[in-house]
């Protein structure tokens, strides 16, 4: 009976280890809600996410440096930005590389006339947060509840080998339905980007029972 007992004890610790190292980060998933948090930009600039709470919406643009997606992406951003931004929403961009310092990033951001605020997130809590994969990924967030309503590409004009008219614009048709009070229609899509290195991540799946 005490062995049994034993082997229960030891199979529900490694359930329980398992649902911490699997269990979904905050924010993955569209309807879950994003916390606040606090960084500054490459310029030096602190910004707060709950700052924006008189805001309709809050964009957020995944970056990295020397990402040739993300280059040809922050044009069209660009656009958008300049479309929605007197409808009260907001744009930034989330660097989670750990390779790129400060002076990298201002560096890349005066070389391609990037005008957004480039948010420096060295220790990676927020990518990890929001569970980051790959750069010129979007969120859109809600802040009257800062639920994620959409996450994915900008559109379908990008891939890994070409460029097409886009199809699907997924951005804007979130924004609008957003500002509208109705429901996003598609609020996950997959996109292409640079992969994002995150050590722990990796560290904790290299140590998960079901990696083994």
């Amino acid at each position: 009976m005490r062995n049994a007992l034993k082997s229960a004890v030891r199979a529900l610790a490694t359930l329980a280890l398992i649902a911490v190292v699997s269990a979904p980060a905050r924010a993955i998933e569209p309807g879950a809600k994003v916390d606040n948090f606090r960084l500054l930009d490459h310029r030096g600039k602190s910004h707060e996410l709950h700052s924006l709470a008189g805001m309709k919406a809050v964009v957020i643009m995944v970056q990295g440096n020397g990402c040739p997606i993300v280059r040809q992406a922050l044009p069209a951003l660009a656009e958008v930005r300049a479309r929605y931004r007197n409808q009260g929403v907001e744009f930034l961009l989330l660097n989670s590389n750990l390779q790129d310092t400060r002076e990298l990033v201002a560096r890349e951001a005066d070389e391609f006339s990037i005008d957004f605020p480039i948010l420096l997130d060295g220790a990676q809590h927020i990518g990890e947060m929001l569970r980051v994969v790959r750069t010129s990924e979007v969120f859109v967030i809600d802040p009257k509840d800062w639920k994620l309503k959409y996450r994915g590409p900008m559109d379908d004009r990008l891939s890994y080998e070409r460029q097409r008219p886009a199809r699907n614009h997924y951005l804007t048709d979130a924004l609008d339905a957003l500002l509208a009070g109705k429901p996003v229609t598609t609020p996950y899509a997959e996109g292409v980007g640079c992969l994002i290195n995150f050590p722990e991540r990796e560290r904790q799946v290299s140590h998960s029972p079901m990696s083994h």
